[in-house]
């Protein structure tokens, strides 16, 4: 009888501990930040906001767009992401991390 009941409250004191576990900080610090969509041709620019820094990037073309990526990198400031194609729209994603 007694292992009966010892069980029910260890079961019932187990989600109580998952419940209240800390997140990781590192979801907590990152955001992700969405540059203009540029004019067919043009570059687009995301830049990371204040208090943060830029730690990858990256770019998305329109469904269906075969073109030349002409760049994709960190923009020369290093504030943000900074993406090119030829011919279509493209729009730039900076990763930004707050400052410690």
């Amino acid at each position: 009888m007694r292992v009966r009941q010892a069980l029910p409250a260890l079961v019932l004191a187990l989600p109580l501990l998952l419940v209240t576990a800390p997140a990781a900080s590192a979801a907590e610090t990152a955001v992700v930040v969405q540059g203009p969509v540029s004019v067919p041709g043009g570059p687009s620019k995301a830049t990371c906001p204040g208090g943060t820094h830029l730690t990858g990037g990256g770019y998305q073309l329109p469904a269906g767009a075969n073109d030349t990526v002409t760049h994709n990198g960190p923009s020369p400031d290093a504030t943000g992401w900074y993406a090119q194609a030829d011919h279509t729209r493209i729009t730039a994603f900076a990763v930004c991390e707050t400052e410690d």
